[in-house]
């Protein structure tokens, strides 16, 4: 036993030197990966946008992050990404990095693919018009008119499976999160897959019962939107257009009377009633050609399945809701009373600014 334990003794002694460089190495090593991983390459912040495009190797991608300073070692970050699987399902996009962000803080955005992002609120009944002036004030477009224009060209509309001459009606009112860098053509797009999301063929085939097309529907919709102020109003709205198509009378929707004309409307005046337009419905009988705005679900569905009154006529009473009547002498009165109360409103004004 002694023998053995002077021989071990005697090992250890002769591998001392070995068993330090071992321990030496194993812990440089340790170090080296934990720096590799969570010590940014850098203590100043610097904002860094990297742009990974469709078809870009992660062994391209380690190389540009290593070149714009996000990252300390190419070959540890492809090791890190094959660990974490993420080599081949990384979201093209921009990314914003910086220069203080560890190796594991960086594959962490990439794996979850946070690129840069702009909001883009379309609100309902917003026209395509409106859409464009709303991106042109986002990074994604300069111009409004590259959107308005777009969405115009038939040859484009009729390649997104609208059989319609543009895509007024169908660019569905939502929050959308566009990517920087997003295709022009990619932005009409989304809104309308948004609106296919919505118009289900339960909905088709309800139009056909009624015996519209489903454009149709979209346009008495978009009318409806641009009408009911308070959501409650929709069905009822939309019975009173159904009820007037029915017998033949005139629409007489004073937003059909502008479209096309201007963009944002504070105030239909009589001129605008007068002016001659195949979207103007006080001059011609019938639905107008096409979409005045991009309606809601819920105007879609007043379209669909209006409340069952036999209203033909309503006038604004001052406070974003109707009053709604059968008879045009009915209708006359409450058109008086509101004429009446709005004078009364302005004589209060005047008077509280003197």
């Amino acid at each position: 036993m002694q023998s053995k334990g002077k021989k071990t003794g005697q090992f250890l002694k002769k591998n001392l030197w070995l068993m330090f460089l071992l321990a030496t190495g194993a812990l440089v090593l340790c170090i080296h990966i934990y720096i590799a991983l969570f010590i940014p390459p850098s203590k100043e912040r610097i904002w860094k946008e990297i742009a990974i495009n469709e078809g870009m190797s992660f062994k391209a991608i380690a190389g540009v992050l290593e070149k714009e300073g996000v990252i300390r070692y190419r070959s540890h970050f492809e090791i890190m990404g094959r660990i974490a699987g993420i080599t081949r399902k990384i979201r093209m996009g921009y990314y914003g990095l910086n220069t203080n962000m560890s190796m594991w803080e960086v594959l962490d955005v990439l794996r979850n693919g946070k690129i840069i992002e702009y909001q883009v609120v379309v609100p309902e009944g917003y026209n395509m018009y409106q859409i464009g002036w709303t991106l042109s004030n986002t990074p994604l477009i300069s111009n409004p008119n590259d959107f308005i224009n777009l969405v115009k060209k038939k040859e484009y509309v009729h390649s997104l499976g609208i059989q319609a001459d543009t895509l007024e009606g169908y660019l569905f009112p939502d929050t959308y999160y566009l990517p920087k860098g997003i295709k022009l053509e990619d932005i009409p797009k989304r809104m309308v897959q948004r609106y296919k999301a919505v118009f289900v063929d339960s909905y088709r085939s309800r139009a056909k019962e009624l015996g519209f097309s489903e454009h149709q529907i979209v346009t008495l919709a978009s009318i409806i939107e641009k009408e009911a102020k308070v959501p409650s109003e929709r069905k009822l709205i939309a019975a009173v257009y159904l009820n007037r198509l029915k017998k033949g009378m005139k629409l007489q929707a004073d937003p059909t009377a502008v479209y096309g004309t201007k963009a944002w409307v504070t105030n239909v005046t009589k001129e605008d009633l007068k002016r001659r337009s195949p979207y103007n419905t006080y001059l011609r009988k019938g639905l107008p050609p096409g979409p005045i705005a991009n309606p809601s679900s819920g105007s879609i569905l007043a379209a669909l399945y209006p409340e069952n009154v036999d209203y033909l006529f309503f006038v604004a009473q001052g406070d974003g809701s109707h009053y709604f009547s059968t008879e045009f002498k009915e209708h006359e009165k409450a058109i008086g009373r509101y004429k009446k109360n709005r004078k009364a409103k302005k004589n209060l004004a005047v008077k509280a600014g003197e």
